[in-house]
């Protein structure tokens, strides 16, 4: 069966092909997942595609996405998308929380994911518009994450909420030296360090918890910056909540 899987993110919509019976992703180009830009997105992406017969998403930007999107996949198709929600335990992880539903569905797809593809203990950090961290222990149960704002985020928000930070010009890693000697150093710097300091705090507190390091799994499109500051170990799956999403597809509950 050919499955399309889709991840709708609060910036981006990220998609690809799979076979329910082939253990592989064939991604596509990502495009905006709100407003004008979706239905252009949805048009010049998926408009030549060979029809699916099964798509399966994971949306967090909202109703207005959802609806868009599955009018466009119900009008060219003739196809129901078949949303995924959180559960309180299924794929092998344990849901966490106190209301199961309330965990994003991202990161839940995401631990359905990371659960699949790599060895217990982990922790999955995914580097979007939030940052999101979300631990595994040795059985699957979920312990519980954090969510902050993301690299952009920060940024903006120091730049909204102030009068005085102005930065023409963001740099993309952590200045020589560590420290930032001009504004967009400072700035963009900063919030590399503010997130990757989380992280690696978070891991040596979940090795003293669980008696043992958990792997570190990055996601997200800030995993790149973010990743280069660590200074621990770790792997980058930048398709993780698709992996999850065709192991949901696969069971097909």
């Amino acid at each position: 069966m050919r499955l399309l899987l889709v991840d709708i993110g609060n910036s981006r919509v990220k998609w690809a092909l799979a076979e329910r019976n082939r253990d592989d992703l064939l991604a596509g180009t990502p495009f905006a997942s709100r407003g004008g830009e979706l239905l252009a997105g949805l048009e010049n992406q998926w408009a030549g595609l060979e029809p699916p017969q099964a798509v399966v998403a994971a949306n967090v930007a909202g109703a207005e996405t959802e609806s868009h999107l599955a009018d466009w996949v119900r009008e060219h198709w003739g196809l129901p998308v078949r949303w995924v929600n959180s559960r309180p335990e299924g794929y092998g992880v344990v849901n966490g929380y106190a209301q199961p539903e309330r965990l994003g569905v991202d990161r839940w797809v995401a631990l359905v994911g990371a659960r699949y593809r790599f060895a217990l203990p982990l922790c999955v950090a995914d580097c979007g518009t939030a940052l999101t961290l979300d631990a595994l222990d040795g059985e699957g149960r979920h312990l519980g994450g954090w969510i902050v704002p993301g690299l952009s985020l920060m940024r903006h928000a120091l730049m909204a909420e102030t009068g005085g930070v102005r930065v023409m010009e963001m740099v993309a890693a952590i200045p020589v030296g560590g420290l930032g000697v001009t504004t967009g150093e400072a700035v963009s710097g900063g919030a590399v360090r503010a997130c990757s300091g989380l992280i690696e705090k978070t891991i040596a507190d979940l090795a003293t918890r669980l008696h043992v390091a958990p792997g570190l799994i990055l996601t997200g499109g800030d995993a790149g910056s973010v990743g280069r500051d660590l200074a621990i170990s770790c792997h980058w799956a930048p398709d993780l909540v698709l992996w999850g999403l065709l192991v949901i597809a696969r069971n097909g509950t």
